[in-house]
C-alpha cells in the first residue's frame, strides 16, 4: 500500500534525525536535508521544536523577523496550509564546521506545490509554483545545554513570486 510506503519512509527520516551524531560535516549535511524533507514534505512540523531554540533568531526577506520558534512553525504551517501538496527539491547544502559545537549552513531549495488553499491573498488560485520559487537559507547549528539546536538562520524566499502565484 501507498500508505505503507509513506509511513516506511517518514520512519527512515525520523531515524536518521533523531540519531544524528553531528561528527562530522556529511552527518550535518544529511541532517539538514532529513530534517527539511520531514518539516515540508511530510508535514511534521514537531521536529521545528526538537531542533530549534525555543528563542531563534529567525530573519526573513526584507527585513521581518520571526520571534522564536513558535512563530516560525505557525510561519511554516501557513506556507503548508496555503500549498498543501508543498514538496522541496533541495539542491545544494553547504557545511562549514566552526569547531565541535559549532556549524554554519547553507541551503538551497525550490518549493514546489499548488496554491489550492487560502492565503492572506484570498482564496486559492490553483496556480503552481512551477520551478520558479527559489529558497536560500544561512543556518548557525549549535550544541546548546547537550543539545544541537538552530540558534540563527537567515531565511529568504521568492516572496513576489509565491504573491504572484497566489492572486488571481
Amino acid at each position: 500500500m501507498i500508505s505503507d510506503l509513506y509511513m516506511d519512509t517518514i520512519d527512515e527520516l525520523m531515524e536518521a534525525v533523531d540519531n544524528c551524531k553531528f561528527e562530522d560535516k556529511e552527518e550535518v549535511r544529511s541532517f539538514v536535508c532529513n530534517l527539511t524533507k520531514l518539516v515540508y514534505d511530510y508535514k511534521m512540523m514537531g521536529k521545528l521544536y526538537d531542533f530549534y531554540l525555543e528563542d531563534v533568531e529567525y530573519h526573513k526577506q526584507n527585513r521581518r523577523r520571526i520571534h522564536g520558534v513558535v512563530d516560525l512553525v505557525h510561519n511554516v504551517l501557513d506556507m503548508c496550509a496555503e500549498f498543501p501538496d508543498l514538496k522541496t527539491d533541495i539542491e545544494n547544502v553547504i557545511v562549514y564546521k566552526v569547531d565541535d559545537t559549532f556549524y554554519k549552513v547553507f541551503r538551497r531549495l525550490r518549493y514546489k506545490g499548488t496554491n489550492s488553499g487560502y492565503s492572506k491573498y484570498g482564496p486559492p488560485t490553483g496556480k503552481s509554483l512551477g520551478d520558479n520559487c527559489l529558497n536560500l537559507s544561512l543556518m548557525h547549528l549549535k550544541k546548546v545545554d547537550g543539545q544541537w539546536k538552530f540558534v540563527f538562520e537567515v531565511n529568504c524566499d521568492s516572496e513576489g513570486w509565491i504573491k504572484e502565484v497566489q492572486t488571481q
